[in-house]
């Protein structure tokens, strides 16, 4: 099988499994669910993110289209749950992002028909990017204190760092998202990887949060199509690459 048709079978199973899970998980929750309209809502945000990220995976600039409806629903979904650095993450950086991100991606050649021109960290823009992980999970652990001691929250440590480390990831991944570099799927993955034991968490602790089954489903289908992503920017960078030498 060629390279081409692998990634039509993929998307499909990636798009149909989880819109399948996501479905069934959504009905059979419903009539036990004291706030059905959220479980609802959260069931359409995460048909609508992983339309997203299989587009972001083959380098469609129709990725920020569907996104942008994905982090407006997930926004309110962060506020319910009480995760603030997240919340305020998606607000003042996620939102405005997919307009920045649908912008550069234009001048790098994207658009309805083409793939982004990709291409891949080099030099010291390695430590460019560990330095802004650094300092901006400092930052994000320091505001999610700030605000749950202020509001008289009690400070969760495990999921404080966790929220803080998902926010961090976003960030930084989303720079480079922007910039269409390959290397942002490693991030992605990371992402994927911590928001599955957040909500698992979320999802055993609180008996009332049913519609956190949503959000587990969807980052679990986001981390097996990130490791495809990786495969398939390795090649459009690599691409890149040869272009420019």
């Amino acid at each position: 099988m060629d390279e081409k048709k692998f990634n039509k079978w993929f998307n499909l199973f990636i798009v149909v499994g989880m819109a399948l899970c996501v479905i069934a998980s959504c009905v059979l929750k419903l009539p036990g669910e004291p706030r059905k309209w959220l479980l609802i809502l959260s069931t359409f945000g995460a048909l609508m993110g992983v339309a997203s990220v299989v587009l972001s995976a083959n380098g469609s600039i129709w990725t920020f289209v569907f996104g942008l409806v994905d982090v407006l629903i997930y926004s309110y979904i962060l506020y319910d749950s009480k995760l603030p650095s997240q919340l305020a993450l998606y607000v003042c950086y996620f939102i405005p992002m997919e307009f920045i991100g649908f912008y550069k991606w234009r001048k790098r050649g994207a658009d309805g028909k083409n793939q982004v021109k990709a291409q891949r960290l080099k030099g010291n823009k390695w430590v460019k990017y560990l330095l802004l992980y650094v300092v901006v999970y400092a930052v994000a652990l320091a505001v999610s204190y700030f605000v749950l001691h202020r509001g008289g929250e009690p400070f969760n440590w495990p999921k404080s760092i966790l929220d803080a480390a998902i926010t961090t990831a976003n960030i930084v991944a989303l720079v480079m998202m922007a910039g269409a570099y390959m290397e942002q799927w490693y991030l992605w993955t990371l992402v994927n990887l911590t928001a599955i034991v957040q909500w698992a968490i979320t999802l055993s602790t609180a008996p009332e949060a049913g519609y956190a089954i949503i959000p587990l489903i969807k980052y679990s289908f986001y981390l097996i199509n990130g490791l495809n992503a990786i495969r398939i920017w390795r090649g459009l960078s690599a691409e890149r690459n040869v272009a420019e030498a």
